[in-house]
């Protein structure tokens, strides 16, 4: 449900890509209103070193080396951009429950309930510290490990994917190197936007009495209606890389806000492309965690996931 969609994978999510000569490049944290212990990207500025930023987030060196493929010096540049893996632990919050946390880092349920000898139903306390597993070995999951059920949309209880997008893209390095994308991001047309899709909303955003929290609006609508673009922006993702997401599609707009469109059927955009308010970016489906047709639809505004609703004509 907390999409991290959106947002713990992807790089490609961070809204600023400037260095400033005095100041510390921003810092895209996806979850967390606090550096230390978050997912997400660092761009190096100078003066930094693989030590330095283990210690700033709070993260092992040797999972960051093995995450950016670093070579034996652990040399960096100015402007690189690190994919940060999850730290080692991680302090529950309210609201949360094991599987947002496994959204949140992109890993899996099985690994974090055994590192912490978590049996059904996984209940987790506010409070809590969690080990999380790390990215610097190549951890076995035993086929006795117990795994929790994910369903699907069931009358109020949202599908597993609807945490995150932009909460939680997978953390690991992609097979095919990403090209830094260069175009500018339009100005907005409106204060409000569009209504990317007709139809019935099935899950409001907020908490669940699942103990879930919907970042989102999922919204039922029949397969192949077409999905507009909610607002002038830069398409900075577009797959299906995020387990449960299905086709994700994301979208970055003038004044720091992002929209997710997942379960889509058809994407009809690349990532890099520049797309206008109204735009069909794709058509609805049912890929992903989810049994019927619809459209889970976020906005966010820097790292937060605001409700979608009252930012909608």
């Amino acid at each position: 449900m907390r999409l991290s969609f959106l947002w713990a994978v992807l790089v490609i999510l961070s809204l600023t890509s400037c260095i400033g000569s005095q100041k510390r490049a921003p810092v895209m944290h996806y979850g967390h209103s606090q550096g230390a212990g978050s997912a997400g990207v660092h761009t190096v500025v100078a003066g930094d070193t693989l030590w330095s930023i283990s210690k700033r987030y709070n993260i092992v060196m040797r999972d960051i080396a093995v995450s950016n493929k670093l070579g034996a010096s652990f040399a960096l540049s100015v402007g690189q951009r690190l994919r940060l893996p999850p730290p080692q632990t991680y302090k529950v919050r309210s609201g949360d429950s094991l599987y947002s946390v496994s959204r949140l880092f992109g890993v899996n349920i099985p690994e974090i309930s055994s590192l912490n000898n978590l049996r059904e139903p996984y209940v987790i306390r506010e409070g809590q510290s969690l080990r999380l597993p790390s990215v610097a070995r190549k951890t076995t999951v035993l086929s006795n490990i117990v795994r929790p059920k994910q369903k699907p949309y069931v009358g109020k209880v949202m599908s597993p994917s609807s945490k995150p997008l932009a909460h939680s893209i997978k953390n690991k390095t992609p097979s095919k190197k990403k090209t830094k994308i260069t175009a500018k991001t339009p100005k907005r047309s409106s204060s409000k936007f569009l209504r990317p899709v007709d139809g019935k909303i099935i899950s409001s955003y907020g908490s669940k009495k699942s103990s879930q929290h919907n970042d989102g609006i999922n919204i039922r609508s029949p397969k192949g209606t077409p999905v507009r673009v909610a607002e002038n922006g830069v398409v900075v993702y577009a797959g299906s890389e995020l387990k449960g997401s299905g086709n994700l599609v994301l979208v970055r707009h003038d004044g720091r806000f992002m929209t997710a469109y997942a379960h889509m059927d058809r994407m009809l955009i690349q990532r890099g492309q520049t797309v206008r308010r109204g735009q069909s970016i794709g058509t609805v489906g049912s890929t992903g965690s989810v049994d019927f047709p619809q459209l889970h639809f976020e906005v966010r505004r820097g790292t937060e996931a605001i409700n979608p609703v009252k930012y909608l004509e």
